[in-house]
């Protein structure tokens, strides 16, 4: 597009112009508007073709998970009369056919948490990143990304994934300090079941005769 030099038009053509551009951007706006009306019409259709299947289903799915946790658990326990071994509280436990066609796995969905006591642990940590801090910038900065790291949620509670990510430094800090911290979060650390699951596979064969593995994995609250 060749380019038009403005100080050669009239005023008037630069009005007419200014009124083309004015135009043009109300189009594109309309459109866009348009565009975004369009889709979210269609992501509706996306959904009320879908959403009750899956609705419908969550009863049947959780009264199945249930049956087969009760059934599940006499295997669970003549497991353990059969080899010996006391009955332990395990987060899932695994059932598969001898010769590998099927298998089902059981368990419970784990969360993170704390039981409060961490801030002691956590205050320990940050002495000691300050121990090694300077007043130079970088140094400063490392600083404020530590404390961005170990900064809490909204309702004040820290995140126990980052948190626990730090238990990989031990050997390179080698410090008491930061193992005395690392500890206090270790025993602060409470694994909390969330939801039960199911999941698993089945050896079918399809309809050319070939054998597929289809896996399955379904959770309820």
């Amino acid at each position: 597009m060749e380019a038009v030099d403005l100080s050669k038009l009239s005023t008037d053509q630069r009005k007419d112009m200014l009124k083309q551009l004015k135009e043009e951007a109300r189009k594109e706006k309309e459109q866009a508007k348009s565009n975004k009306e369009t889709l979210q019409v269609l992501t509706e259709e996306v959904i009320d073709n879908n959403v009750d299947f899956f609705v419908t289903s969550q009863e049947s799915v959780e009264d199945a998970i249930l049956k087969l946790f009760s059934e599940a658990e006499t295997i669970i326990e003549a497991r353990g009369e059969t080899f010996g071994i006391e009955k332990t509280e395990q987060d899932s436990h695994t059932l598969t056919k001898k010769d590998g066609s099927a298998s089902i796995k059981i368990g419970w969905n784990i969360k993170p948490t704390f039981d409060g006591t961490e801030s002691a642990g956590i205050q320990k940590i940050k002495e000691y990143m300050s121990s090694l801090a300077g007043q130079t910038e970088n140094e400063k900065l490392l600083m404020d990304f530590l404390n961005i790291a170990l900064k809490t949620d909204v309702q004040g509670n820290y995140n126990p994934k980052k948190i626990r990510e730090l238990n990989t430094m031990r050997n390179r800090a080698n410090s008491d300090l930061f193992n005395e911290g690392m500890n206090i979060i270790d025993e602060a650390l409470i694994d909390i079941r969330t939801s039960m699951y199911a999941r698993g596979y089945k050896i079918v064969a399809k309809e050319n005769g070939i054998p597929k593995r289809v896996e399955f994995s379904f959770s309820i609250k």
